[in-house]
């Protein structure tokens, strides 16, 4: 029977609003204070306690990993309302109404988008004033004048992914297909990168944009569509739900490597800095590597390389940054949603599920995702970065230059004479602050005359021991695991994981074994990537044995636990941990002397695929043997 009442809107007001508003938002907020305190607590404590050093500009630091709380609730809950029911509309009706040429055009472009608008993808830009353009050229390239073409060579993969990823979602057909040949692919252009002198620096950025892509943007938004289309295709399998984050991750590190290879003819070689600044910075491959800026560059760039960016004082127009973090919102989360729209409600012509909802949805996305940039420049970044230039002092001395004093007035009468036990003079003069006198060596090179100024950079550690101590080294590695195990467990997105795996399973592979088998994988990969930066391992000698390795477990492993362990290394990545993880390692290059701070987001992603690999062919010898006791029981 047809209704004739008609529906009434009821009105509240702003208070009853809030009143109804306010617990909902504290429940996303607080799942978001619980996948963030854990890690930063643990870096800070660490940098307090373990490597004693106080943290620079702390007020700052905590205004940004508040911002990053409130901005990654706002934003996935702007995702949930708005992109997502876009994204699942869409894949309902994409395969009904247009044919597969038109279904794969739509993959690609969605795949850019949204990999476009992933928050993590920002980070790579404030990597490039980390990275010195005569030590790695073509990777100073990529972080700065040509950033750009590093997004979008990296939006390009991530669409070819998910345009494979709908084709398996149409046909069904299995991951090892398109797994085995493109792991091998990727393993050859590392080879030849490697033996190239400028690739070779680029490698470990090209594997761990493999990891900043499978973020909270891409991978609802892609399962969204493919769960759409698997609803409408017959030959979908269930198992092929999984797959679609490890397809995503790999398409992008191939496609770094072509724009490496395209451009690695038209910048410099590697060389020493005297010989770049004297040859090199006006020649027309110098002038195309540092654009419109070879005269600022000759101005700064020697101060700005020998200090990390996020040690230095930040400006005060902290207006301009948030206005920054606004327009890189803007321009990630518009044009997304103005193309889903456009496809649901010109081309498909459908109606848009629940407008109000999307409207609110992407005015959530803008929002979290500006409160997130801020965030990140102001609190992730800079705690990440200032953990890792200080990590090294366990086993080596090291330039606090972050806490550089500028004594007036100095007279160099102050100074004193002693004898070290070789019997060579050393100066010396005593420096009050507040209540204790500190002993501070003096060099001739330090004194300003003409300003009556001495400049004093203090010397930190060896903390554990003489210059490069094991044991130094040891709590180096340690710090590693614990930090990439227990962000592994603080992952919300591994927890649904968890629970996705165990009921398609049918309980034979447990949550909490799935939790603890990925969480130690990237425990160990994290503490590979730290030891590769430290001892400057290039990443192909770490790379090629372990996924040559994962194929042969694979021959050895089902096909439910193949797509299962792949998929696991994705989640682990998170909008938290990919910044954290990126500052940290070029943190630890900068302090080292390291050209290639990347990779250990790459370790950490492949190393949790053997560990769940592992464990999935115990479990399934396991159930095979009481399979068979209990058989034998029968009989």
């Amino acid at each position: 029977m047809a209704r004739n009442e008609k529906e009434e809107s009821i009105q509240i007001g702003f208070r009853e609003a809030l009143a109804l508003i306010l617990p909902y938002f504290r429940k996303k907020i607080w799942i978001q204070f619980r996948s963030v305190i854990w890690i930063v607590l643990y870096l800070t404590l660490f940098q307090l306690l373990v490597l004693r050093v106080p943290i620079k500009e702390a007020g700052l630091i905590t205004l940004g990993i508040v911002s990053v709380i409130i901005g990654l609730s706002f934003f996935l809950e702007g995702l949930f309302l708005g992109l997502m029911p876009l994204g699942e509309a869409l894949g309902l009706k994409l395969p009904q109404k247009l044919g597969i040429v038109s279904i794969m055009a739509f993959s690609i472009l969605l795949g850019m988008g949204a990999t476009l608008a992933e928050p993590a993808i920002a980070i790579l830009k404030a990597c490039g004033s980390k990275v010195t353009p005569w030590e790695a050229p073509l990777l100073y390239y990529l972080l700065n004048e040509g950033s750009d073409t590093l997004y979008i060579s990296i939006a390009t993969g991530v669409g070819i992914s998910v345009l494979l990823g709908m084709l398996r979602f149409l046909y069904g057909f299995s991951l090892s297909k398109v797994l085995i040949p493109s792991i091998l692919l990727l393993l050859g252009v590392s080879i030849f990168a490697y033996f190239d002198e400028n690739l070779k620096y680029i490698s470990g950025l090209a594997w761990d944009s493999g990891a900043v892509t499978t973020g909270p943007v891409t991978v609802p938004l892609v399962v969204a569509l493919g769960i759409g289309i698997s609803k409408v295709s017959e030959k979908n399998e269930q198992s092929s739900a999984y797959g679609v984050v490890t397809l995503a991750s790999l398409f992008p590190i191939l496609s770094v490597f072509l724009v490496g290879i395209y451009f690695s003819i038209q910048v410099p070689k590697p060389m020493l800095e005297g010989e770049f600044f004297q040859k090199e910075i006006h020649s027309t491959k110098g002038k195309f590597l540092l654009g419109g800026k070879t005269k600022d560059f000759e101005t700064n760039q020697k101060t700005s390389s020998t200090t990390p960016n996020s040690l230095k004082k930040i400006p005060k127009g902290i207006g301009n940054h948030i206005y920054d973090a606004f327009m890189i919102a803007l321009r990630a989360i518009l044009p997304l949603s103005i193309f889903l729209i456009v496809v649901l409600y010109l081309v498909l012509k459908e109606k848009i599920p629940y407008p109000e909802e999307v409207r609110l949805g992407i005015l959530f996305s803008v929002i979290g995702l500006t409160i997130f940039n801020f965030g990140i420049m102001f609190g992730l970044n800079q705690l990440g970065d200032q953990v890792g230039w200080k990590l090294p002092s366990t086993f080596r001395s090291i330039e606090l230059t972050d806490s550089t004093k500028y004594i007036q007035n100095f007279n160099p009468k102050a100074v004193f004479t002693a004898l070290n036990e070789e019997g060579k003079e050393e100066k010396f003069f005593y420096l009050k602050e507040r209540k204790s006198y500190t002993e501070i060596p003096y060099r001739e090179e330090n004194w300003d005359q003409s300003k009556k100024v001495y400049e004093f950079t203090p010397i930190h550690g060896p903390i554990f021991g003489k210059e490069d101590n094991l044991l130094g080294y040891g709590i180096v590695l340690v710090f590693a695991f614990i930090l990439g195990y227990s962000a592994t467990l603080a992952e919300p997105a591994l927890s649904a994981l968890g629970n996705a795996v165990e009921e398609t399973t049918v309980g034979t592979f447990r949550k909490s074994l799935l939790i603890q088998s990925v969480a130690i994988g990237v425990g160990f990969g994290t503490l590979i990537g730290i030891l590769k930066i430290i001892l400057e391992i290039p990443i192909v000698w770490i790379l090629v044995p372990v996924y040559l390795f994962l194929l042969l477990l694979n021959r050895l492993s089902k096909p439910e636990f193949i797509e299962i362990a792949w998929d696991s290394a994705g989640v682990t990545t998170g909008p938290i941990t990919v910044p954290l993880v990126i500052a940290m390692g070029l943190g630890i290059g900068n302090q080292l002397g390291t050209t290639d701070g990347f990779g250990i987001l790459a370790c950490a992603s492949a190393f949790p695929i053997l560990t769940v690999l592992v464990m999935g062919i115990l479990v399934e010898n396991s159930r095979k043997l009481s399979l068979d006791d209990s058989e034998q029981k029968q009989k």
